[in-house]
């Protein structure tokens, strides 16, 4: 027999080694629903935030589920009063969803939220916060094992969970260092803006070195700032460094 830690090994190092493969996110995508199927995984919703001094800016969502469910959650807000996702975004250990005690005292909001989580079956599994930018970006996954109990699904998870733990930072680690250029795309001369721009530059000496106007720049900058979803310039260049759109 197989000793749990270097199966767990084993299958974290086929999946790193899969995801380096991954020729853009969708594909990305479709290779970490490979690797978690044989978990009893059937479904998965990913976020990612990246935070600056003057707020937070929320980059990547991702799900199974498309449009329809994502509608439905951001409508009015309730995306985030999700009980789960409010947890994610402050704590770092698994959250299992069979945790009914997180429920206890849950808003209404928070409840409209969550009816709609099991109106696409979302009722069995676990989310898994992690962190990133040296802890000024936050990310989760909610892995969902639709056709499992909670008590099925929870022992799957207790054997399994450094396995699990271990391909989903892998993807993770991948989306934001590769393919997340494919999900925040910058053209090359606004990620040279905001680069100059994190190296102390402003608009009109970036407009000099680039041997442009600083109209142009100016432009550069608010189309960035757009693309990554940033409420300022400060937000923008913070989220460019976090994903590795620019790198100092």
């Amino acid at each position: 027999m197989i000793p749990a830690h270097d199966m767990s090994g084993r299958l974290l190092g086929e999946a790193a080694d899969d995801f380096q493969q991954a020729a853009d996110v969708d594909d990305l995508w479709a290779r970490l629903h490979r690797h978690l199927a044989g978990f009893g995984v059937t479904a998965l919703v990913y976020g990612a935030e990246a935070f600056a001094d003057t707020g937070r800016t929320h980059d990547i969502m991702m799900t199974s589920f498309g449009g329809a469910y994502m509608d439905a959650k951001m409508s009015g807000g309730l995306y985030w009063c999700d009980e789960f996702v409010r947890a994610a975004r402050v704590e770092t250990a698994p959250l299992l969803w069979s945790d009914t005690s997180r429920l206890d005292g849950i808003s209404p909001a928070g409840k409209r939220s969550l009816d709609i989580d099991w109106a696409f079956g979302m009722t069995t599994g676990v989310t898994l916060p992690m962190r990133f930018n040296n802890g000024l970006g936050v990310s989760a996954l909610g892995l969902c094992a639709a056709h499992l109990s909670w008590t099925e699904f929870d022992r799957i998870w207790w054997e399994n969970s450094r396995a699990i733990s271990g391909i989903v930072h892998a993807f993770d680690v991948r989306l934001r260092e590769g393919c997340v250029r494919d999900a925040l795309p910058l053209a090359p001369r606004e990620r040279e803006c905001l680069l100059w721009l994190a190296v102390g530059l402003r608009p009109q000496q970036i407009a000099h070195r680039l041997g442009t106007h600083v109209k142009t720049v100016e432009k550069q900058i608010e189309s960035a700032r757009r693309k990554l979803n940033a409420a300022t310039t400060i937000q923008a260049v913070s989220t460019a460094l976090a994903y590795g759109l620019i790198t100092l």
